[in-house]
């Protein structure tokens, strides 16, 4: 019984169009996920700059130390929102890759 569904599902995969729809919804995802990916790294380094920035322009101690708070927080939610961001673009890829298998 294994081996007949085996046999079934290989004769299902080897046709060329299924196999073309597989090989395009594999590209598009890691296309996907390679652009959230750079995306994230933008705006983590943007908040990166911006928390430097407001630790330089700091008047006293008391103001530096806020901005190293502050800015360790956004740097920190902007690095788990980039990485939220690519966890959701490679499930997204996935599931569009098993709509092209299984068609």
């Amino acid at each position: 019984m294994k081996r007949l569904l085996l046999t079934v599902l290989f004769a299902i995969s080897s046709t060329a169009a299924m196999a073309s729809s597989v090989g395009h919804e594999m590209r598009e995802g890691t296309r996907e996920v390679r652009q959230a990916k750079i995306e994230g790294a933008r705006e983590v380094m943007s908040e990166r700059r911006e928390a430097a920035r407001d630790f330089y322009s700091a008047k006293n101690p008391q103001e530096r130390r806020q901005a190293i708070r502050e800015g360790r927080r956004e740097v920190r939610q902007a690095t788990r929102k980039a990485d939220r961001e690519v966890r959701q673009e490679k499930r997204e890829a996935k599931r569009e890759i098993r709509r092209a298998y299984y068609k």
